[in-house]
């Protein structure tokens, strides 16, 4: 082959893992392993009916075998031993997130809302007639999985880096209550991957409200174009 003609072809090739790579949108410019944040100490405490938040929180999902459970009513990684018994909401290995629901566990109200690319602070309520979406277990996948989380970042193959996509996500706790979320890194402070650090706030008393009175006067502020 002409080496004018390798060299078009060699263009054509890069430029489709580039396309692949972003996962239908840019990697961050910032380095997505430079990641600050280091592992949350467990320390489950019940929240009871309150509503909790803006709360960082950091995951270590490292491990390829074992699944880390998350309870927002504790505020923590939880200990499970029967995932279809145990009180949790979210379980995490690796990039992969799961809820309490659906086909991952039939007796849980556990779901997700995607709301897209929003201003984290502007979410103030779920959505009136929002249409959460429980795990799913098609016939030619392994396990379970949710599809309004699965593709939660854009990956480059080229540089190996995951980052997360700025969107928004309504979780329905697996006993009926929510929480707003937004996944920040995918790195360790090592620059490891499969640390998972989200920002949520949690309503406990199972209402919509996922706003405290600071909040929701600014989202009014907003609306009236007092701000």
């Amino acid at each position: 082959m002409p080496w004018p003609s390798l060299q078009r072809l060699i263009g054509l090739w890069l430029g489709l893992l580039l396309l692949v790579g972003c996962g239908g949108g840019a990697v961050s410019q910032d380095d997505p392993t430079s990641a600050t944040y280091q592992p949350t100490p467990p320390q489950p405490q019940d929240v009871g009916a309150r509503l909790v938040g803006p709360i960082l929180y950091t995951i270590d999902a490292r491990s390829r075998d074992v699944w880390m459970y998350f309870d927002f009513a504790r505020g923590a990684v939880v200990a499970v031993q029967d995932p279809k018994a145990d009180s949790w909401d979210l379980m995490f290995q690796r990039y992969v997130i799961k809820t309490n629901g659906g086909d991952t566990n039939p007796t849980g109200r556990g779901a997700l809302l995607s709301l897209g690319e929003r201003d984290f602070a502007a979410v103030t309520k779920v959505p009136d007639k929002a249409q959460f979406i429980s795990d799913v277990h098609p016939k030619n996948r392994p396990s379970s999985y949710n599809p309004i989380i699965e593709k939660w970042f854009n990956y480059s193959y080229l540089a190996n880096v995951l980052a997360p996509k700025p969107m928004v996500y309504i979780v329905r706790t697996h006993d009926g209550k929510y929480a707003k979320m937004r996944l920040l890194s995918y790195y360790c402070a090592s620059k490891s991957s499969g640390c998972l650090t989200f920002e949520y706030v949690y309503q406990g008393d199972g209402s919509t409200n996922l706003a405290g009175p600071a909040s929701l006067r600014g989202a009014m502020m907003l609306s009236r174009g007092l701000a």
